[in-house]
């Protein structure tokens, strides 16, 4: 017997009971249906944490400052983040761009306003790299020098010096803020160093001009002001001291952090467990998904695992109805052997027509499924919305998470038509044919 017949045997006589038959499928479909959702729910919840840690910042990226490292005499040595130490890290495996940052803080002025900005140097070059991007003007180029480029909220670090009622009448206002920082775009701002190593202060003037504005919602570096670092380079070598000079022609520019940018987070953490091991200072945002790995996996297994419970329920109910099937069949049994059907051919019909139910029952589970999870994601949605949050998914249903609901529905179909199956072949034709 070829095994398209043995289906086509299989499907006519499953419907031959029809509301049997359709019982035990709706028991497979409630099983799937509750896998299905109780695991979408778990997949869900961890994008949604996930999706929540790359709003801190990209997953790929490590932030390095110095260290300390304490010999076995116990002295303590800094750890210096100089460019010798960036050619290390360059090297480190699945690094692909390392961006060192020095940082200083100027007083400036905005017409009557004046402020206090920090303000860091970056390479133009790796801008877009690390993720940055523009929401008016433009970034930095190679070819800039006192040009500058403004986190969305840089214009409420300035205050009006002659208004005493200033900070009485002041309101927080995110959109209000963004469009003054915006209205600076263009604008020459006047800055002031100063070298306080001396007797004397040393005061130096210079004159920032704005070519760029970070996009509003773009929150790591809404107070930040970014210009090249060349530049910065050279206006933090004035506030330095003399011996401080000397030490930077010996050890290089030491700089306040470094941006590392992997190939992707697996790297991050590994680099950034290298670096700590070697006493440096290191986090990356990847580090945290390890923990929602685990509890990932802990919610899929649990939640899972009460889904399956449906669906054993369902393999029981399988079981029944294959066993009573044989009991009506004796006779139709007795004559396929009779005829010349193998023990193996009575066994596949029986395992087919187990599988059949399984499969029914696993498509329409994955069509429910579908359904509910749509409709739970459009409450949660609008639950979240009216408690001011934002619109997302609850409940994530995957290819591979319906490819595994299916095959395992076909399963556990077949394996409930196993002892069915072993039960009919072992059915004597003579006795059945004399009970009928």
């Amino acid at each position: 017997m070829n095994k398209r017949d043995l289906l086509s045997m299989a499907g006519h006589n499953l419907l031959r009971h029809k509301g049997r038959t359709i019982l035990t499928v709706l028991g497979v479909m409630i099983g799937v249906t509750a896998i299905i959702v109780m695991i979408s729910l778990a997949l869900g919840l961890t994008a949604s944490m996930t999706s929540t840690m790359e709003q801190w910042g990209s997953l790929n990226e490590v932030q390095v400052y110095r260290g300390y490292s304490i010999s076995d005499k116990g002295e303590s040595k800094v750890l210096l983040l100089n460019d010798a130490k960036i050619e290390e890290i360059k090297l480190m495996e699945g690094v692909e761009a390392v961006m060192p940052q020095v940082q200083i803080g100027v007083s400036v002025k905005w017409g009557k306003k004046e402020g206090y900005l920090n303000i860091i140097g970056v390479d133009p070059a790796l801008m877009e790299t690390f993720d940055f991007s523009v929401g008016e003007g433009r970034l930095l180029s190679e070819t800039d020098t006192y040009q500058i480029v403004l986190g969305g909220r840089t214009s409420d670090n300035f205050y009006d010096p002659n208004d005493e009622h200033y900070w009485e009448n002041y309101v927080y206002d995110a959109d209000a803020i963004y469009q003054s920082t915006v209205s600076m775009l263009g604008q020459k701002l006047k800055g002031e160093i100063n070298n306080y190593s001396g007797e004397q202060v040393k005061t130096k003037q210079v004159s920032f001009e704005v070519v760029g504005v970070l996009p509003k919602d773009d929150n790591n570096h809404a107070w930040n002001v970014y210009m090249p670092l060349n530049t910065i380079k050279k206006l933090e070598e004035f506030t330095l001291s003399d011996d401080e000079k000397k030490d930077r022609k010996k050890n290089g520019t030491s700089y306040n952090q470094v941006l590392v940018m992997t190939s992707d987070p697996e790297h991050a953490k590994s680099v950034s467990q290298a670096l700590r091991d070697e006493g440096y200072s290191a986090s990356a945002i990847a580090d945290q998904l390890s923990g929602i790995e685990q509890f990932s996996k802990t919610a899929q297994a649990v939640l899972g695992g009460i889904g399956s419970i449906t669906l054993l329920v369902a393999a029981i109910g399988i079981i029944n109805t294959m066993v009573m099937s044989i009991y009506e069949r004796t006779k139709e049994i007795a004559i396929m052997k009779v005829v010349g059907a193998t023990f193996t051919d009575i066994r596949l019909l029986f395992l087919a027509e187990a599988g059949l139910i399984g499969l029914c029952g696993g498509i329409l589970g994955i069509g429910i499924s579908f359904g509910l999870s749509r409709l739970v994601n459009m409450v949660a949605s609008e639950y979240m919305v009216s408690l001011g949050g934002t619109a997302g998914d609850l409940s994530m249903i995957t290819p591979g998470l319906v490819v595994l609901a299916l095959g395992f529905s076909i399963m556990v179909g077949v394996v409930a038509g196993i002892y069915p199956a072993n039960k009919a072949v072992k059915l004597s034709p003579i006795e059945a044919m004399r009970n009928n």
